[in-house]
């Protein structure tokens, strides 16, 4: 592990950590897409995705970049955690309103469906996104509202099973 990825990793349960990846680093990850220069991209195996959904009021695409973990036959899991804050971040409200996404990985694009996770399928989601990021844990313990999870299946085959 490089020396970013050990100081993230160390202070990702702070405050300070949380305000710096909302306002610094996210907006990064989108300017520098695609490139080596993503400061996500500086973190081996930090599994960072652009999930493009369309705005439930304005209909227009809207991308941000998150973390995902791999659940089954290609499908991938992402949580809706916008840092702990209160409100549920725009992109899961899109979600809910239209399925239909597309997911960029290291530079490969795919139409998605989104579904929410069962719970049997969150409390092993969450584990493996406390492993790839321990901050996730503080985000569970400071939000004042449930944190949502989705799968994201594969469109092209119609769907699938999370289950692993």
């Amino acid at each position: 592990m490089n020396l970013y990825a050990r100081v993230t990793r160390r202070f990702s349960k702070t405050s300070a950590m949380r305000w710096t990846l909302s306002k610094v680093l996210m907006p990064l990850d989108m300017r520098f897409k695609g490139t080596r220069f993503a400061p996500s991209q500086l973190a081996p195996g930090t599994p960072l995705c652009f999930l493009t959904t369309t705005g439930r009021s304005s209909g227009e695409s809207r991308t941000v970049p998150l973390l995902y973990v791999p659940v089954s036959d290609g499908d991938v899991a992402v949580v809706a955690t916008n840092f702990g804050t209160r409100n549920h971040p725009g992109w899961a409200l899109n979600l809910e309103a239209d399925p239909t996404a597309e997911l960029e990985i290291e530079g490969q694009r795919r139409s998605v469906t989104s579904r929410r996770a069962s719970d049997e399928e969150a409390v092993r989601i969450w584990q493996r996104f406390d492993a790839v990021w321990p901050g996730y844990e503080k985000y569970r313990e400071i939000a004042p509202r449930d944190i949502k999870v989705f799968v994201l299946e594969d469109a092209a085959r119609g769907g699938g099973s999370a289950d692993d």
